[in-house]
């Protein structure tokens, strides 16, 4: 069995979907904080695939399971910190859950308390997210942390979001270990920024194929126009700071998520290729073998040649925990 494929973006839609209470302090996209443990999952629990408009943390005091985000494999077990970007696909499975807190947010929601550094502090590198393991009292700080969130969110205070989102920020530089000094330099480069701005696009441009909103993957000329910039200079810009190629950008998304259909679901060939924008099957064939040495074929069947059901949540390049917490 392979998680469900969806293409649900907003929280209280999942939740819905998954039949899990959608409890009335959720009140808005921007923000919103579950304990996980107490909403009645039965273990071993897989989640379906969704593709969230927002930030994803996860707080893991005490469980054990896998993310699964866009083509990379996150495990977590107790002490553990995990977060993902928009607009990825994700799934995850659990077979311990005891002391478990989501967080869900968009940019948006920090940004008027953090107008400066706010790439900086939601940058996770050229991965689809990040996964820390704390100490005890890391993991403990940590939880009180998502305790305080919790208690404003299901509170009436009247600036309950400006108190949430000071929370979240300084959880988010503990995350980054930026909590003693921020790199001033870093935060004003005008080049970093537009790097972000560029893979914000990208990803975007991705869901809006997924959900039918779009019938092309955008390439320079595209996002050249959404960045108001010229080709030339956004390329110079991409290959300078980032160190690959818009192009090389834009293959490497579009294989991870290729990928992840081939892997997690049982889409066709034809469906995912035309999902894709690819006008021949033939050329969805040559494109992924060009940027993988295999067949798409053998991909899946290699990966569908697990024994147990529950394997495929498991399966892949493991993303190593980040040693420098």
């Amino acid at each position: 069995m392979k998680p469900e494929l969806t293409t649900l973006k907003k929280l209280r839609d999942m939740l819905a979907f998954m039949n899990l209470p959608v409890y009335s302090y959720l009140d808005s996209d921007d923000f919103a904080i579950l304990k996980v443990h107490g909403m009645g999952l039965e273990m071993p629990y897989i989640t379906p695939t969704f593709r969230p408009d927002h930030y994803t943390l996860v707080v893991v005091k005490e469980g054990e399971g896998t993310f699964v985000s866009g083509n990379e494999v996150f495990k977590v077990s107790s002490g553990h910190v995990f977060m993902k970007r928009p607009d990825i696909y994700i799934s995850s499975g659990w077979t311990e859950m005891k002391t478990v807190y989501n967080i869900s947010f968009r940019k948006d929601f920090i940004a008027n308390c953090l107008p400066l550094g706010i790439e900086e502090l939601l940058d996770m590198d050229k991965s689809n997210g990040i996964n820390y393991l704390l100490n005890d009292e890391e993991i403990n700080h940590m939880e009180k942390l998502c305790l305080e969130l919790y208690s404003q969110a299901t509170s009436m205070a009247p600036i309950k979001d400006e108190m949430m989102s000071n929370i979240l920020i300084y959880m988010l530089l503990l995350i980054q270990n930026h909590q003693n000094e921020i790199k001033t330099a870093v935060l004003n480069d005008k080049n970093a920024a537009i790097v972000t701005s560029f893979r914000s696009n990208m990803d975007k441009n991705f869901t809006m194929l997924i959900s039918g909103e779009c019938s092309s993957v955008f390439r320079v000329k595209e996002h050249a126009e959404l960045l108001s910039i010229s080709e030339n200079s956004l390329s110079k810009i991409i290959s300078r700071s980032s160190g690959k190629t818009i192009n090389q950008w834009i293959n490497e998304k579009l294989i991870d998520e290729i990928t992840y259909l081939l892997k997690n679901t049982d889409k066709s060939m034809t469906e995912i290729a035309q999902l894709y924008a690819f006008s021949e099957l033939k050329q969805f064939y040559s494109f992924f073998k060009k940027h993988t040495q295999k067949s798409a074929i053998l991909v899946r069947n290699d990966f569908n040649s697990s024994l147990s059901e529950y394997d495929h949540i498991y399966k892949g390049n493991v993303v190593p925990i980040r040693p420098n917490w």
